[in-house]
């Protein structure tokens, strides 16, 4: 998602990382049809867990709205999912279109369509991802996505409503996630990990995002 993003609008500025997986999200209601295990069972994906399909090297980990804040473990027509904070909201927007062409390390390539969450909902997803697991990937992430928001107008981008002070819900739980990051960036051992410049996430923060409530 955040490569891709990063890939459909470039900054100068971006720190280019790699990535052996991809998630999809889905709604409870498809998880529940077995409809995409079906389909990936047929294009030669083996399930390595309840969510997690393998092939050749290439991982999907399908992922279903959290109920609440925090990222859990919820089982769903028979078969267990990573439930996550904010995918519900990912998927009530438009999404981004987008066509992709992979270069894969065995030197094929594939060619597919694909739907992203806007810019200012994948910063919602990654915010509740460093909440939970504190890894200096989704630093990295973050920091490539406040760039892109910071260069482009917010009409390119899908919209822009983080910068509103004391949003709610998933957007507002951000805004407080985003906050203490750059309230904590310079003495943040992540900070080198995610080959990120402390003084520039938080300025990038304080520029874009708005203050949360509490």
């Amino acid at each position: 998602m955040a490569g891709l993003l990063t890939t459909a609008y470039p900054t100068p500025d971006a720190v280019i990382r790699q990535t052996a997986d991809a998630d999809a999200a889905i709604a409870l209601e498809v998880a529940a049809s077995g409809t995409i295990h079906e389909l990936l069972a047929e294009a030669g994906y083996l399930p390595t867990s309840g969510n997690s399909y393998e092939k050749r090297g290439q991982r999907i980990d399908l992922v279903i709205p959290a109920n609440g804040s925090t990222f859990g473990r919820q089982e769903v027509g028979g078969r267990g999912f990573d439930a996550a904070p904010g995918v519900r909201l990912a998927l009530a927007v438009d999404p981004i279109e987008a066509d992709v062409r992979v270069l894969l390390t065995d030197a094929s390539a594939l060619e597919f369509s694909t739907r992203l969450p806007t810019v200012e909902i994948a910063v919602v997803l990654k915010a509740a991802a460093y909440e939970s697991r504190n890894a200096a990937k989704d630093l990295t992430d973050l920091h490539n996505l406040l760039q892109i928001a910071h260069r482009f107008e917010s009409t390119e981008i899908g919209g822009w409503r983080m910068a509103e002070p004391a949003l709610s819900g998933a957007r507002g739980d951000a805004q407080r996630t985003l906050h203490r990051i750059a309230d904590t960036a310079r003495r943040n051992p992540s900070m080198e990990a995610a080959r990120v410049r402390p003084e520039v996430l938080t300025a990038l923060i304080r520029a874009r995002i708005g203050r949360p409530t509490g």
